[in-house]
C-alpha cells in the first residue's frame, strides 16, 4: 500500500504523537509497505512531504487565505474570538499545502489529529481511505490549561467551547475509520462530545522493544551516585503533565530523607516555572533538570524508579518503556493511564493532583525496594506481547483494510467480467462493421465521383452544340 501518515503539529518535535509515527513508520516499511509523512516543518515555516522532497512556505499561502477568511468571518460572525479565527487561517493553509502538493496517489491516509482528519474529508480522493487515530483530546487538554493557569474556567455555552466541541465531534466521524489508543478516550468522545460509539474503535500503541532495549545500553554520558535512589520523569513540561504536584510531593521526601535525586527529562513551556518552584521548595540539590534528550532509554536505565504525575494523558509512550525496561512505575489516575498499569500487580496509582498520595509512594519505594522491582518485572513480562510493534503494527493494518473494503463498497467497480468468447466475437463484429463503414464510405465517393464526371461531360457537349448553331445562324 501507498500510505500517507499526516499530522497537524510538526515532526519530528519531542513528544508521544512523534514517537507513534516513528514507530508505525518502521512497522510498515518493514513489511513491505511505501510510507510517506505530511506535516508542518520544525521551524514552522511552511508545510513538507521529506520523502519525496516537497516544501511549501506558509507565507506563499497565509496573506491570500487569511485576508478571505477574514472577509468571510465578518460577514458571517463580526467580532468573532482572535483564536477562532487563527485556527481556521492555519487549517486552510494547511489544506491548500496538501492540494498544491497533490494526495490523490495514495491507498491510505492516516491522519494523526482532528484537525487533518477533517482537512483530508475535504480534499481526498473518493478512492483513498481516511483512518484517523485521536492521540487526546484537544478540547479537553486546552480548558484544562486555562484551569490550571488561573483562568476563568470556560463556559460551555460559549462560542469559543462550541467551536471547540464542533472540531471535536467533526474530526472523530469524518473519517472512514477512526481509532483512539485508549477506553477512556473514547468514552470522553462518545459521553461529552456527542460521538457515535459504534464510530470509535480502540488501538492502543505499541513500540520495537527489541530496538529499544538495544538503545537503553547505550552510554548516556551522566554520572550517577550509587548511594542515592534516581527518580526519573521523562515528560514534556506542560500544565496537563502534572509536574508541579511531583515538586510539591518531593519536598516532602526532603523533609524525611535525602539518599534520593529526581531527574526532569524535557522541555516546554512551563520550564521557568518549574525552575522556580524548584529554587522556592529548595530542592536544587536533589531535581535536575535534562533538558530534551536522544538517550531517554539509556536514562531510564539508570534510573531506579518512574514517575509520572499527569493531570490528563492518554496513553503515554513513556509508560510503556518504563515498562518495558522493568523498572517501577508510580504515576496518577488520569485518563487512560490506568489502563496502562494495575494498582499494586503491574505499579502503583495514585489520584491525580494528590500530592500526599504520591509522597506516601515515593517514601514507600525508597523504604520497600525489593516490593516495587518485584512490580517493575511484573510490568516487564506483561509488556513483551501487548505493547510490541508487530502487534500494533498488525491492528492498524486491519483497521487499514476494513477503510479500504468500505470505500471499494461505496464505489463499486463500473466494469463487470465479460466471458473470454463473448469478449472475442464482440471484437470481430466491431472489425466487420468498421469494414463495412469503410467500404460503404469508398463505393459513396466513387459513386459520387461518376455523377459528377458524367455531369460535367453532359454540360460539355451542351456548350459545344450551342456555340455551332450560334456560328452557323450567323453565316
Amino acid at each position: 500500500m501507498r500510505i500517507l501518515i499526516a499530522c497537524n503539529w510538526a515532526l519530528p518535535h519531542a513528544g508521544g504523537v512523534n514517537t507513534y509515527i516513528n514507530q508505525l513508520v518502521t512497522g510498515l516499511r518493514r513489511a513491505g509497505h511505501q510510507v510517506d509523512t505530511f506535516s508542518p516543518t520544525p521551524d514552522m515555516t511552511g508545510y513538507y512531504i521529506p520523502e519525496r522532497g516537497l516544501f511549501i512556505e506558509t507565507n506563499s499561502l497565509y496573506p491570500v487565505i487569511a485576508e478571505k477568511t477574514k472577509q468571510f468571518f465578518e460577514y458571517q460572525i463580526p467580532g468573532i474570538d482572535p483564536w477562532i479565527l487563527k485556527s481556521e487561517i492555519q487549517r486552510y493553509c494547511m489544506e491548500a499545502a496538501a492540494i498544491y502538493f497533490g494526495i490523490t496517489d495514495y491507498d491510505v491516509i492516516h491522519a494523526q489529529d482532528i484537525i487533518t482528519a477533517h482537512i483530508f474529508s475535504r480534499i481526498k480522493s473518493p478512492s483513498t481511505a481516511l483512518v484517523t487515530i485521536i492521540h487526546g483530546c484537544l478540547a479537553k487538554e486546552w480548558f484544562v490549561n486555562l484551569k490550571e493557569m488561573g483562568l476563568p474556567e470556560q463556559d460551555q455555552t460559549s462560542l469559543l467551547w462550541k467551536y471547540s466541541a464542533l472540531r471535536e465531534r467533526l474530526g472523530a466521524t469524518v473519517s472512514d475509520v477512526t481509532l483512539t489508543p485508549s477506553n477512556w478516550l473514547k468514552q470522553v468522545l462518545v459521553q461529552e462530545f456527542s460521538v457515535p460509539e459504534e464510530a470509535i474503535d480502540v488501538s492502543p500503541y505499541g513500540i520495537d522493544v527489541e530496538q529499544f532495549r538495544s538503545d537503553m545500553l547505550n552510554d548516556s554520558h551522566i554520572s550517577t551516585d550509587h548511594a542515592k535512589k534516581i527518580f526519573i520523569c521523562p515528560a514534556r513540561f506542560d500544565v496537563v503533565k502534572g509536574h508541579i504536584y511531583l515538586l510539591r510531593a518531593l519536598s516532602k521526601l526532603k523533609m524525611e530523607r535525602s539518599d534520593w535525586i529526581c531527574w526532569l527529562v524535557g522541555e516546554g513551556t512551563l520550564s521557568g516555572e518549574l525552575r522556580r518552584a524548584v529554587n522556592e521548595l529548595n530542592l536544587n540539590d536533589h531535581v535536575f533538570f535534562l533538558g530534551n534528550r536522544n538517550d531517554v532509554a539509556a536514562l531510564i536505565r539508570h534510573a531506579d524508579y518512574f514517575i509520572l504525575p499527569s493531570i490528563q494523558d492518554n496513553q503515554p509512550f513513556a509508560v510503556i518503556e518504563a515498562q518495558v525496561a522493568g523498572k517501577p512505575v508510580i504515576v496518577s489516575d488520569a485518563g487512560g493511564i490506568p489502563e496502562m498499569v494495575r494498582h499494586s500487580e503491574t505499579g502503583f496509582v495514585f489520584p491525580s493532583r494528590d500530592t500526599d498520595q504520591l509522597h506516601l509512594l515515593l517514601r514507600s519505594a525508597l523504604e520497600n525496594e525489593q516490593l516495587f522491582k518485584f512490580m517493575g518485572s511484573q510490568a516487564e513480562a506483561w509488556s513483551q506481547h501487548y505493547w510490541s510493534l508487530q502487534t500494533m503494527v498488525n491492528r492498524i493494518l486491519h483497521f487499514f483494510e476494513m477503510a479500504r473494503a468500505k470505500i471499494a463498497s461505496q464505489n463499486p467497480p463500473v466494469v463487470t467480467s465479460v466471458p473470454e468468447t463473448e469478449k472475442r466475437s464482440t471484437i470481430r463484429k466491431i472489425r466487420r462493421r468498421r469494414k463495412n463503414r469503410i467500404r460503404t464510405k469508398a463505393r459513396t465517393r466513387t459513386r459520387t465521383r461518376t455523377r459528377t464526371r458524367t455531369r460535367t461531360r453532359a454540360r460539355t457537349r451542351a456548350r459545344v452544340r450551342t456555340r455551332a448553331r450560334i456560328r452557323g445562324g450567323k453565316r
